[in-house]
């Protein structure tokens, strides 16, 4: 769950790259650093080739913190690793094999023409990485090609892009499925013999926000139809992709997710004699379904009335919150509430019920009574600049129960009984009242002032003694 944070009295204010980059701060000899900066994984970008960027000696050293092992493969040629298209104008890596050295392919280097290498971080198994362009900006066919082994360290998340591609069937066999390494797939049943597969990152890995995780497979069993005849190939079943994104609604605890199919079907190429995927059409359906727990989790904390209180002569914060419609937890105190010191140590009381009163800083009721600000010396209340001191200038409270809500509060003024001790011979400050219900709570202090919260943009106004849920703002949206 995320942690949403209120300031009072303040207001608080992957892309994907499609283009080949030049790697910054390339070298006549070569670039200084792995060029993987800004870069999403899978991306392919444009390094300057130099003759020694022609080893796999060179790319091993420049990723040696990623315990590479690298493997050169001259020619337009395919080996165990991968292959080359029949035009020599890309190269396809197979399935990483698991008895290989390292977990995941760390890096393809594409070399063709005489002016660049397209580099690859992370590249994904069948996916075809295109060849860099000649001095003419003509796609250039493969002179040689460079993949790397490498090995996740396991004292830190590995970043992995989840990519699941796929060959579709043919009479001479099943299709093939692609799928990233250190990922975790599900799979279940889909329509028409389809199969939704499922990614969530392996033990050890995280996705980065906003990628794709779920797919429909059409079925790649082997065709038996047409098979074996004069008659063209069978038209192949259409290339079907999904994405989700979700979008959620505090308000209203409704998730909106918006599934957008790509299809491409299949045309038959005359002059080639086999089908070839056509343009690409895009359909958007949009559902809503309820928030779930962790979803829940984001919306804001909701305030309500919180202020500093006395209980006769003794100084108390007095407060209410609320969870977000919906969210459920496993205690009946679950909240946190910290007194902010903007130079020290905060001041932090754990396991709180979501409203009450709560003993202010440095505050006592029993004998010998004391109060934030003072100190007790040969029996005489004195000031000081210990003891709480910095909570009576107005100081901010955090309520946390996950998520976080905080506002600023006053401590009492001082003409009222509980704000100070009475001092000297024991007669009360100047302006205190002389009488109080012990009993009674009465409302003293500052009220909550104007906050918002920070994380999405929700604004919560407050007033004197109650506050108020103005509106909340459609929030953050995720990929699924």
């Amino acid at each position: 769950m995320k942690s949403l944070k209120i300031v009072a009295g303040a207001l608080v204010a992957a892309a994907l790259v499609v283009a080949p980059l030049v790697t910054a701060g390339a070298t006549a000899d070569g670039p200084t650093a792995p060029p993987t900066a800004a870069v999403a994984d899978g991306v392919p970008q444009l390094v300057k080739w130099v003759p020694k960027s022609n080893g796999a000696a060179y790319w091993e050293d420049l990723y040696s913190a990623h315990m590479v092992k690298c493997y050169k493969v001259d020619g337009p040629n395919s080996s165990g690793h991968g292959s080359v298209s029949t035009d020599g104008k890309t190269v396809t890596l197979n399935r990483f094999d698991q008895s290989w050295p390292g977990d995941h392919w760390e890096l393809l280097v594409i070399k063709a023409g005489d002016l660049w290498n397209s580099v690859i971080v992370h590249p994904a198994a069948g996916v075809a990485y295109d060849s860099p362009v000649n001095n003419g900006g003509q796609q250039a066919q493969v002179s040689h090609w460079i993949v790397c082994k490498g090995q996740t360290p396991e004292d830190q998340p590995r970043a992995v892009t989840p990519t699941l591609t796929w060959t579709l069937p043919s009479c001479e066999g099943e299709g093939e499925l692609f799928q990233t390494a250190g990922v975790t797939w599900l799979s279940a049943p889909g329509a028409n013999g389809s199969t939704i597969w499922m990614a969530t990152p392996a033990p050890g890995n995280v996705f980065p926000q906003g990628v794709p995780t779920q797919w429909t497979v059409p079925d790649l069993s082997k065709l038996t139809e047409n098979c074996g005849s004069d008659e063209p190939e069978q038209q192949p079943r259409p290339q079907t992709s999904e994405s989700s994104r979700t979008t959620v609604d505090c308000t209203s605890a409704t998730a909106t997710v918006r599934t957008t199919t790509t299809t491409a079907e299949f045309v038959w190429d005359e002059t080639a004699e086999t089908w070839q995927p056509g343009e690409p059409s895009s359909s958007e359906v949009e559902t809503d379904r309820p928030l779930t727990q962790a979803e829940l989790g984001t919306c804001p904390l909701v305030p309500g009335e919180i202020q500093s209180v006395c209980v006769g002569d003794v100084p108390y914060l007095g407060y209410a919150v609320s969870l977000p419609e919906g969210l459920v937890v496993d205690s009946s105190t679950p909240v946190t509430i910290t007194f902010v010191n903007p130079d020290g140590e905060d001041y932090v009381v754990a396991n709180q019920p979501l409203s009450g009163k709560l003993l202010w800083p440095g505050a006592s009721d029993g004998n010998p009574k004391m109060w934030p600000g003072w100190d007790l010396v040969d029996g005489e209340y004195v000031q000081t600049d210990g003891n709480f001191a910095w909570t009576r200038a107005g100081v901010t409270v955090e309520f946390e129960v996950n998520p976080t809500y905080a506002t600023e509060v006053e401590y009492p003024q001082a003409t009222v009984l509980c704000a100070n001790p009475p001092v000297g011979s024991g007669d009360e400050p100047a302006g205190t009242p002389t009488s109080t219900d012990a009993e009674a709570l009465a409302v003293t202090g500052g009220g909550v002032s104007p906050i918002i919260v920070a994380a999405g943009g929700t604004a919560l106004l407050a007033g004197v003694a109650v506050v108020a849920i103005a509106a909340y703002r459609r929030r953050h949206a995720r990929a699924e």
